[in-house]
């Protein structure tokens, strides 16, 4: 049934004598002043399309300070959907978007048809009816009821509540005391909210942004507006962050939105790696704690994860949640971790020495792993099953590059719809940088702008198609190499336009700042750099002082600040690419000399050896190289004589090299290649 149909029923079936009613404006409404109409409350209330923009001191003081721990969301800017619009303002040295949704769902039922915007130069007499009615309610004419939450009085029509929305509906066609008041107290409800749900119910338009979303979507869910609460879970729902995705689960589970629940709760199961490292997991209850780690479906490259996040939730506060532990260490699969790890971390950890439990649990560990290869497969308990994570879309983000000078141009590769797209294009050229995925954005740093090597850090946003700047590092570097490990970005050698840099710094995205870390033994520029269990390796490159091509390699370890020579690979390569696979360290193609290489080594770090596999299809020299879906990508880069638009993938079950049937748009070498989450 039609709102409009509903209104006429309503007119029929109430035969009161309408009222007028006089708006009464407290002395505290008097006070809001509106941010579009530029008029006190009362007068605002009477101004005709009004988006109701109040602001007073208190309201202010609500949305400058600290949200509850619970929803201490981070806002990402704005979204890419059509029916989304920003109103861009700038913050520190990033921006950050106004974001909001305009609804015009009612509409269509009114017989208005279309989207927001989508423009109409004939209004229907439904539209034009409820135009009128929202005038005359402006003007507090025919009004017969007055609503009052708070300090705010709002002037309406009952038949027109009633008809959009049945909270008011219930309230005015039944018995209820309200049916006959003249004036009406909903305390569930701000008045600033009520006041943008009446203005709805009137327009079929609202805007849902990062200040009222939190206040409006319970609001909506009083007054049964479907609609609206379902434009708040949709709005949440392209906010969902590492940061923020714990926030919005339990905001979700609390006003019991189910489908909003189900993707926050995908979304941490999706990202753990990155979650764990938040406050907000920091600040979880024991059960959220438990029910979280308990999921088959966590996306982590190793057990490790969960076990460290375990003791780090523990170590928060190590007097109140000890006594959690030994519950917590139940659902850590610790068969899964390596005799290594279980005897030099586990075992040594203070926590486990003084529970009882958690070394049964250990016991049960080494237990597992002294049994026959046969019997572990038969083996099938909750603790030696493996994790199942849910496939989560991937796209692969080739960045900047070299064709045949230092371009602007980002290009995405989407494997579910096998295509290439262009997306937001970097700030400024960019070759020869770093290009990791941390945190759901995209880092590019460093690099070689035309003409000079830069310091500068752009950050990309996939959910808002944009590009930001961050602190910049200590050093000029292009040719570097880039990583994350435990929850830093790693710039490591490169060239600083006059030598060759041994010197390596990290990023810090909570405190957006840089520092030195231990310097490498060794100056490479056009290095490659792969992290495994925790370990950072620094491979090949040039070393500037005795103008050589190196087929050395180093190994970082970040708890000990230390660096380390491991074995030499095969071969000298400067500007390999360098991935990680399955625990192995691929180094592939690059250079010794005028020699381009097409031959790929893989590093086993359990036995400190490289060894060959299958060539390449083409010769490479600073291409990009990520891995996904088990298969190692190895992206562009040039032969020695061109730019290669090609892309081939390696198999490690085959042994074999297979190039993609589709290439990028642009040829181009020294461009920055990582995978990312596909955008929602």
């Amino acid at each position: 049934m039609s709102l409009f149909v509903r209104f006429n029923q309503l007119l029929e079936n109430n035969s009161r004598q309408k009222e007028r009613a006089a708006g009464h404006s407290s002395r505290a409404e008097q006070q809001r002043v509106c941010g579009e109409c530029h008029r006190s409350g009362a007068e605002c209330l009477r101004e005709p399309g009004c988006r109701r923009m109040w602001t007073d001191r208190r309201r202010e003081s609500r949305l400058n300070s600290k949200p509850s721990k619970t929803a201490a969301w981070r806002w990402n800017g704005a979204c890419r959907w059509a029916k989304f619009s920003a109103s861009e303002t700038h913050r520190n040295h990033g921006q950050s978007s106004a974001v909001y949704q305009t609804l015009s769902t009612l509409s269509g039922q009114r017989g208005w048809g279309g989207e927001a915007g989508s423009g109409h130069s004939e209004p229907s007499p439904h539209e034009e009816a409820f135009k009128v009615m929202n005038e005359l309610r402006s003007q507090s004419l025919l009004c017969d009821v007055t609503i009052v939450a708070e300090d705010v009085e709002i002037a309406a029509h009952r038949v027109v509540l009633a008809a959009g929305s049945p909270y008011f509906h219930a309230m005015f066609t039944g018995e209820m005391a309200e049916s006959r008041a003249k004036r009406v107290r909903i305390k569930e409800v701000d008045g600033w909210t009520l006041g943008l749900l009446v203005d709805y119910i009137y327009t079929a338009e609202i805007q849902v942004t990062e200040e009222n979303v939190q206040a409006l979507l319970p609001a909506a869910g009083l007054l049964q507006l479907n609609e609206v609460k379902k434009a708040c879970c949709e709005f949440l729902s392209v906010q969902l962050h590492p940061s923020n995705c714990l926030g919005i689960r339990a905001f979700a589970d609390l006003h019991a939105c189910s489908q909003l629940l189900a993707q926050a709760n995908s979304y941490a199961e999706q990202h753990f790696t990155e979650v764990v490292g938040s406050e907000e997991f920091l600040n979880l209850g024991m059960e959220q704690v438990s029910s979280l780690i308990a999921s088959d479906k966590l996306t982590i490259p190793t057990e490790e994860k969960v076990f460290e996040a375990v003791i780090a939730w523990v170590n928060h506060d190590k007097d109140v949640r000890q006594e959690h532990l030994a519950h917590l260490m139940e659902h850590v699969r610790l068969p899964l971790l390596s005799r290594e790890y279980l005897v030099q971390r586990v075992e040594e950890e203070s926590l486990i020495k003084n529970s009882s439990a958690c070394k049964d649990y250990l016991i049960e560990a080494m237990k597992y792993h002294l049994l026959p290869a046969e019997q572990r497969a038969l083996m099938k308990t909750a603790r030696t099953r493996m994790r199942t994570p849910a496939c989560c879309p991937k796209v692969m983000v080739v960045v900047g590059g070299q064709a045949p000078k230092a371009i602007r141009s980002v290009e995405c590769f989407d494997f579910e719809e096998d295509r290439w797209y262009q997306v937001a294009e970097l700030p400024t050229r960019r070759c020869r940088a770093g290009v990791v995925y941390m945190g759901g954005c995209v880092y590019a740093v460093g690099g070689f702008n035309g003409s000079l090597r830069v310091r500068t850090v752009d950050c990309y946003d996939p959910t808002t198609d944009r590009w930001t700047s961050v602190s910049s590092m200590q050093d000029r570097r292009s040719t570097l190499g880039a990583a994350v490990l435990n929850g830093l970005l790693y710039a490591v050698g490169g060239f600083d336009g006059s030598t060759g840099l041994s010197t390596v710094e990290a990023y810090n995205a909570k405190t957006d700042e840089w520092f030195h870390v231990l310097p490498m033994s060794t100056r490479r520029s056009s290095v490659g750099v792969g992290v495994v269990n925790g370990i950072l390796y620094a491979v090949g490159g040039y070393d500037g002082a005795t103008r050589q091509c190196l087929s050395t390699v180093e190994a970082y370890n970040p708890k000990s600040n230390t660096w380390s020579y491991i074995a030499e690979m095969g071969t000298r390569r400067s500007g390999a690419g360098v991935g990680v696979l399955k625990g192995l360290l691929y180094a592939v193609g690059g250079h010794d000399g005028p020699l381009v290489r097409k031959s790929c080594e893989v590093y086993d770090p359990s036995s400190n050896s490289w060894r060959q596999v299958a060539d390449m299809n083409m010769c490479r020299r600073n291409a990009g190289v990520c891995a996904v879906n088990n298969l190692l990508y190895v992206v562009g880069g040039d032969d020695g004589s061109c730019n290669l638009a090609s892309v081939e993938f390696y198999n490690p079950n085959t042994d074999k090299w297979t190039l993609l049937p589709t290439c990028m748009s642009t040829g181009r070498s020294y461009a920055g290649v990582t995978m990312i989450d596909k955008p929602l």
